[in-house]
């Protein structure tokens, strides 16, 4: 083809056939972690000249959460973006995140994933057929509920509570006296409608960007837990890539991190000072004693859960990391 060019005087280089990257994710066009992969292909496909298209599937068009790492695996799909509770069922080095309350604060868990504890989490992705690319973030998942509000372990007892299907979550749950039941998303609304579950958790602006606001009447800022969304890749397809084209993927997906906490940060402020109010919904901070009367409660079983999923080793290593990043 090169030959061909400069035999017929074609000016400008000639690029190799495009290579498609299919990004697959569950979530909608208004979530932050949307938005960034819009920007992710914008950049790439300039970047690359050409060489690369980026082709996005939202709100589970192509697949839902699990079958998205699935089709990674497979080879059928090249980019996911997936909560950590599904990643955890595919590397136990994900549970380490789900330990509750243990961040201070976002500049905290920012902090922490940006100085090594992202390089932990994708340690081991590639025995699994997975690559690591990002660990962005959805924000802290909080809890709303329809006949009172939950601001204090007492008033978690018996709770019918709607969560992900993730067992470290349900394991904190029942060990502060609420009542765990993984439902589908698809479910929730209906589900609180007719009171078959009282509360539900997740970040503040799901609440608000979904129809679920309807049937709430408070959310209680409990940040239990630091929800991140991450960027995984396929194994296979990222090893098939020209390394200067893997390079740019990387880097591009990196540097938009920061890019994506502002979007988290934008709707959560959004969703708990304004869109939430604005619906009815009364939204309130637990006290930090309330804090952390539940931390004592939901921590040692999960912690116990985590050690022996990981070992001791990688849990004291990344309890001290932690610890150091306050």
């Amino acid at each position: 083809m090169a030959a061909v060019a400069c035999a017929l005087g074609l000016a400008g280089p000639v690029w190799a056939a495009k290579h498609v990257i299919k990004v697959s994710h569950a979530v909608t066009v208004n979530h932050p972690g949307h938005k960034a992969m819009l920007k992710f292909k914008e950049k790439v496909e300039a970047d690359s000249k050409g060489q690369i298209e980026v082709r996005i599937f939202h709100s589970s068009q192509l697949a839902g959460q699990r079958e998205g790492v699935e089709g990674l695996q497979a080879g059928s799909i090249e980019i996911t973006l997936t909560p950590n509770g599904i990643a955890a069922a595919f590397d136990p080095t994900f549970a380490l995140l789900d330990i509750p309350f243990q961040f201070d604060s976002a500049a905290h868990a920012r902090k922490f994933l940006d100085n090594g504890g992202e390089k932990m989490l994708f340690a081991n992705l590639g025995k699994v057929g997975l690559v690591g690319l990002a660990a962005w973030e959805q924000g802290f998942r909080n809890l709303a509920t329809v006949k009172a509000p939950a601001m204090k372990a007492a008033d978690m007892q018996g709770l019918k509570l709607r969560t992900m299907e993730a067992p470290l979550h349900i394991t904190a749950w029942k060990a502060v006296g609420a009542n765990p039941t993984p439902i589908g998303w698809a479910q929730v609304y209906t589900s609180l409608q007719q009171g078959i579950i009282d509360g539900v958790e997740n970040p503040s602006y799901i609440f608000s960007q979904t129809p679920v606001h309807e049937q709430l009447k408070f959310l209680t800022l409990t940040k239990h837990i630091y929800d991140p969304i991450l960027v995984l890749g396929s194994k296979a397809f990222f090893d098939k890539l020209p390394a200067d084209l893997r390079t740019l993927v990387f880097h591009s997906l990196s540097s938009l991190t920061p890019q994506e906490r502002q979007y988290v940060d934008e709707d959560v402020t959004k969703a708990e000072t304004k869109d939430l109010p604005g619906f009815g919904v009364k939204v309130m901070d637990m006290p930090a004693a309330n804090m952390a009367e539940l931390a004592k409660a939901s921590q040692p079983p999960v912690i116990k859960d985590v050690e022996r999923r990981v070992g001791a080793p990688a849990l004291q290593a990344w309890q001290s990391a932690v610890n150091a990043a306050r």
